[in-house]
């Protein structure tokens, strides 16, 4: 437990318990942040997907797509964590019943920084949270490669927040523009990227591998098949987990991505 020290008269110190926060967290990429800074432990509820141990105590009572304030306020959150997406009327609505709300920020390749940095600041975490950041903005040691990311059907392209992490580990998108775009064979082939690596969307986290099926699959679309990436087996495959949300388990995602940047 935190305690403040008050100093009286005559230099006695007396120890009170400070107030704990009780975070309510929507968002489980700033679920896996809040971890990350040391402050798991003041989580009373999060989503169902965030990347919390079985044996974690928070209510899986988060939901952004059908939010309960009532439920909410029984949990007494002191700080109420909505991801970029959220609908701003339930921020209002949190905001009006006097709940602390913090809305993570819009997309953009820096946003994953600005993100650490607001919770840093909420949690009274900040010299933690500088060091997270810092992870994320050093330049990379090697000269980029380039690379198309797929997930869900859509390819991250070079204003979407995965861009940061990439510049570090020595890549870049190999698509023109966008945050996201539909998966599009012909624009892969027009990009004509390094390597291409395929996301899927289990919960828990794996290593960055080989994507033999992927690969067996290019190999049979003609003008896919002569892709360079293709021909010399840079096509890989890992899994979301908590390392590839919006948040700090990105850091994670750094010495696979150096790794490929130097096969």
């Amino acid at each position: 437990m935190r305690v403040l020290i008050f100093i009286i008269g005559w230099g006695l110190a007396i120890l009170a318990p400070a107030a704990e926060m009780r975070i309510a967290s929507f968002s489980p990429g700033a679920t896996k942040t809040i971890i990350d800074l040391g402050s798991g432990d003041q989580i009373v509820a999060a989503t169902r997907w965030c990347p919390l141990p079985t044996a974690h105590p928070a209510q899986r009572s988060c939901d952004i797509f059908l939010p309960d304030l009532e439920a909410l306020q029984k949990l007494r959150p002191t700080l109420v964590i909505l991801p970029r997406m959220a609908n701003p009327l339930w921020a209002e609505k949190c905001r009006s019943a006097g709940l602390t709300t913090l809305i993570l920020n819009a997309e953009s390749p820096a946003s994953v920084v600005q993100d650490i940095d607001a919770i840093g600041v909420a949690l009274h975490q900040t010299t933690t949270a500088e060091k997270l950041s810092r992870q994320m903005k050093a330049g990379a040691k090697v000269p980029p490669k380039t690379i198309i990311i797929i997930w869900d059907g859509v390819m991250a392209g070079p204003d979407s927040y995965l861009s940061s992490i990439l510049a570090v580990g020595g890549f870049k998108s190999a698509l023109p523009t966008g945050t996201w775009l539909k998966f599009d064979w012909e624009m892969i082939v027009q990009a004509q990227p390094d390597a291409v690596l395929w996301i899927d969307n289990a919960a828990a986290d794996r290593p960055i591998i080989a994507a033999q099926r992927q690969r067996n699959e290019m190999l049979q679309i003609p003008v896919v098949n002569k892709l360079k990436c293709v021909e010399t087996g840079k096509v890989f495959e890992t899994s979301a987990g908590s390392r590839w949300l919006p948040g700090s388990g990105l850091v994670d995602t750094l010495p696979e991505l150096r790794k490929l940047n130097l096969n």
